[in-house]
């Protein structure tokens, strides 16, 4: 019994020192933060985008006889990129241009058989009627010379479209065929992407739209994620009108200065649009201020009758390891240490001060 007795007392006396413990404060710094003041951003991540980004195909059916490129090749405006097999093509412009060549001398022909009933019919020797055919004849020549030319110059457009030109000078990107495999109109052969006239394209929330419509210009800082230079200052070139039903975003377009050669389609960045004439008051408190929690959730920590009171708030990293948070009061005592530790309601004393009280 006594030594029952002994065990629930060790236990009484471990819960007493336990809540005891439990119940002292946490020493923790706080700071008074500074006023922050500037203009409403949107921070927004985006991808490079070409002005042109095609996927080519034949304009006939045939058999591809000839790849005039590979993948990763950049190619000019015009360049020849496949051929496909034409013989039947040139058979067909080669009876075409005999046609051609044999309708103008039938036109000459009939241009000297009308000539010499003109003269004949000067010296009044010949029937009216005879000059009369002449002249139909001269005219069926010459519509006869026309119908053969446009079919000549068909054949040669036709021999044309065997062979694919690159629209615009780019990188060829993909390639979808190979020699000897037949294609078709609908057949997607290659796939051409300029490197120039490049764009950052970002989604933006639909409740953005007005105050960006009604601005003519709208400064964007870009910073391209796989690069660590200066960002690239620049302006909201262009707004898509149309919401997406499932994001609630709208598309917007960003154009991109044409003497960065370190930019290619594909890449991320990020893209820091300024709204004019809207200043936002914010504070500017330690990076050390802010609690991540793990649903990506985070919160800072103020002060209050000895006692730490939990705000939720979002917050936009600065220079210097600071962060800015808005519609939070400059009043507040912020902790700055020992953030990870605490829960709403945690008893707290303040060990240090910093910043000035307003």
């Amino acid at each position: 019994k006594n030594t029952l007795l002994q065990f629930f007392m060790l236990i009484g006396f471990a819960v007493t020192t336990f809540n005891a413990f439990a119940q002292a404060p946490i020493l923790v710094e706080v700071v008074y933060p500074e006023l922050l003041e500037q203009s409403q951003t949107l921070e927004l991540t985006g991808s490079v985008e070409a002005r042109h980004h095609a996927q080519l195909a034949t304009l006939v059916s045939g058999r591809v006889e000839e790849l005039n490129v590979e993948v990763g090749d950049v190619v000019t405006l015009g360049q020849r990129l496949l051929t496909l097999d034409n013989q039947l093509a040139q058979l067909e412009l080669s009876g075409a241009a005999a046609s051609a060549k044999a309708a103008e001398l039938n036109l000459k022909e009939a241009q000297r058989l009308y000539d010499e009933v003109q003269r004949l019919s000067a010296q009044k020797v010949v029937a009216k009627t005879l000059i009369a055919e002449r002249a139909a004849l001269l005219s069926k020549a010459e519509a006869d010379l026309e119908h053969v030319k446009a079919n000549h110059s068909l054949q040669k457009e036709r021999l044309n479209r065997h062979v694919l030109k690159a629209p615009f000078a780019g990188v060829v990107a993909e390639r979808n065929v190979d020699v000897g495999e037949w294609v078709n109109p609908q057949t997607a052969v290659m796939t051409l992407v300029a490197q120039n006239d490049l764009r950052l394209t970002i989604e933006i929330p639909q409740h953005h739209f007005a105050s960006l419509q009604n601005n003519e210009e709208v400064q964007v800082k870009v910073i391209v994620d796989a690069r660590n230079d200066s960002p690239i200052m620049a302006t909201l070139s262009r707004l898509v009108p149309v919401s997406n039903t499932q994001t609630r975003t709208f598309l917007a377009q960003i154009d991109l200065p044409a003497d960065r050669k370190d930019l290619i389609p594909g890449m991320s960045a990020t893209a820091e649009l300024t709204f004019p004439n809207s200043k936002q008051t914010g504070i500017l408190l330690p990076k050390s201020a802010i609690k991540q929690h793990p649903d990506g959730k985070s919160s800072v920590f103020i002060v209050e009758n000895n006692h730490a009171k939990r705000l939720v708030t979002t917050f936009k990293t600065m220079p210097n390891n600071q962060v800015a948070l808005y519609g939070l009061s400059v009043k507040h005592a912020y902790i700055t240490k020992g953030v990870e530790v605490l829960r709403d309601g945690t008893a707290v004393s303040v060990n240090v001060v910093k910043g000035k009280k307003r």
